[in-house]
């Protein structure tokens, strides 16, 4: 396992990339972008849709693109970002979680956002279903939230085909944010029509759930547009993050809070969530950010500090501090729900998940992994 030079990335990360320096994608992209104002890529931002509204004749009396949308703090801002920056008329396109797993905070903020005056689309994939397929996924993937992210990421594109909405703009662009390089173009950090190869769409495919399915329609809910419905229906991805000064994890919740959004703060020892602003629309997602720890030696706490190191917040060493303390975190209490929902013990609960722990870089116990590696230093089993 090597750390990438500049920030706490791993090279196990899924499709994590280094270059010779041994610096990672995320970081040289970074890098990049920043050679170029925010600005520079507004304006670019702008001319996009001005092209696109030539090619395909975005709708002017209608709904003029979609923005995806949980109730959380980057979507709030992004929607209002769209509408009252871009002068767009968006509709907002939630895949919602199954109501035992979407927290009341969630709804509020689902709320908040029609309270905002936009037209909103909740699309909830069927609860036994999902349930089904959240344990199915558990045991086979060691992801919990496997379905509901392949729901996700396909509503919002299939809204878009069903609307014959053209545009999509999407938040952070995956390759800049965590270094994920198979979404993101380096020569045009706006560009988001490479989504489609994120690590959760494309690792395992979608046999794996035909089981589960009494009828073959539901498994469309899960299933993202094939790239010929793209392309054949004129449809774009665009991030915006690359486009704002200040697109950061924590001006998003500070902005989204003064606009309404509700947090969840003082949860980082529960969930080890040091920005108090992730996933505060359901609580399964933690569990999903342990068992990455136990794979591939990072979690949520990494990639946030990551993204600190980047904007010269901290310094790498302050963020080794941070990532030994918070990585891996998720309270027993979530746990019990989460078996209580699959309906499992907790016994088995930590026998799936050992399975999934990776031994070359964590010595199994009788209760939770230890590391061998020490954070930010490269390490060999």
């Amino acid at each position: 396992m090597k750390y990438c030079k500049s920030c706490l990335t791993t090279s196990l990360r899924p499709n994590s990339s280094f270059n010779k320096k041994g610096i990672c994608v995320a970081c040289e992209f970074s890098s990049q972008s920043n050679s170029l104002s925010s600005q520079t890529h507004l304006v670019r931002l702008k001319e996009k849709i001005r092209l696109l509204r030539g090619q395909v004749k975005l709708k002017l009396n209608n709904y003029d693109c979609i923005v995806g949308v949980s109730g959380g703090k980057d979507s709030t801002r992004q929607a209002l970002w769209v509408r009252d920056r871009l002068k767009m008329r968006p509709l907002l396109v939630c895949c919602a979680y199954p109501p035992y797993q979407m927290t009341d905070i969630g709804a509020s903020n689902l709320e908040n956002l029609v309270k905002h005056g936009f037209d909103l689309i909740v699309d909830t994939p069927a609860p036994k279903t999902s349930r089904d397929l959240s344990k199915k996924s558990f045991v086979e993937f060691g992801n919990v939230c496997k379905a509901s992210e392949m729901a996700l990421f396909a509503s919002v594109p299939r809204i878009a085909i069903d609307f014959d909405i053209k545009l999509i703009f999407w938040g952070e662009n995956p390759a800049l944010q965590v270094g994920d390089s198979l979404t993101g173009e380096l020569a045009d950090p706006l560009d988001g029509n490479n989504l489609r190869y994120l690590n959760t769409l494309v690792d395992g495919g979608e046999d794996w759930m035909d089981e589960v399915f009494d009828s073959v329609h539901k498994k469309e809910h899960y299933k993202y547009p094939s790239l010929q419905e793209y392309e054949r229906r004129n449809i774009n991805i665009i991030y915006l993050g690359p486009a704002w000064d200040d697109w950061s994890n924590e001006m998003n919740s500070t902005f989204a809070s003064l606009h309404g959004l509700t947090l969840r703060p003082n949860e980082e020892k529960i969930t080890g969530d040091i920005s108090n602003a992730s996933m505060i629309d359901e609580e399964f997602t933690n569990i999903n950010m342990m068992i990455k720890y136990y794979k591939y030696g990072f979690g949520r706490t990494t990639d946030l500090v990551n993204e600190s190191i980047r904007k010269n917040e901290i310094s790498r060493e302050e963020g080794i501090e941070l990532v030994k303390l918070y990585d891996g975190v998720c309270d027993d209490s979530i746990i019990q729900k989460y078996c209580k929902y699959i309906e499992i013990s907790v016994a088995d609960f930590w026998k799936y998940t050992n399975y999934w722990i990776n031994d070359r870089i964590f010595t199994k116990t009788e209760k939770r992994p230890i590391p061998k590696f020490n954070v930010g230093e490269d390490f060999n089993d």
